[in-house]
């Protein structure tokens, strides 16, 4: 049997949210980055953040980092992550021969993190999903995402997950 965990860094609780429900999904267990396991026991590990001006979080990028000292070395990997931006063409690659969209780069930035001196399996499965944008403790825009449609796509994942795992 396979073996899943579904880990998040989440500042204003979307990315949490999200995480909670492609967890259930998957039928496993979900830790934020503060308390991370060993991965050495875990098959498949569904890693997630939360991006902020076309970037991934300095808080993000340091948990993606430190999962090097946790054992992920040869495991498969999932990624997801929450925006509070629509997925646009990303600022950087606007004025460049192939300009590509935010969803996209954030993906492509996160695998970079993950396998810079690593061996693992990025799988091409991933889920991105809208997050409402805090400023000063308030949402301000986007009020009400994740939606429970957004969140029912999450699970959804998480099974479409568990369905190829088992297979």
């Amino acid at each position: 049997m396979v073996k899943a965990i579904v880990l998040y860094n989440s500042r204003s609780g979307n990315t949490e949210k999200v995480a909670l429900k492609i967890a259930e999904g998957l039928g496993v267990e979900c830790r934020n980055n503060k308390k991370i396991p060993d991965l050495k026991e875990y098959d498949l590990v569904v890693i997630g953040s939360w991006v902020i001006m076309g970037r991934i979080s300095f808080a993000g990028a340091r948990y993606l980092k430190k999962l090097k000292r946790k054992n992920i070395e040869d495991k498969k990997v999932a990624l997801f992550f929450t925006s509070g931006g629509p997925d646009e063409i990303h600022p950087f690659t606007e004025n460049k021969e192939n300009p590509r969209k935010i969803k996209e780069v954030m993906f492509e930035k996160m695998e970079e993190i993950l396998t810079k001196r690593s061996q693992v399996t990025i799988l091409p499965e991933r889920f991105y999903c809208k997050g409402a944008i805090r400023m000063f403790g308030e949402e301000k825009e986007n009020v009400g995402h994740p939606t429970e449609e957004e969140l029912t796509q999450a699970k959804e994942f998480g099974e479409q997950l568990k369905k190829q795992l088992e297979e």
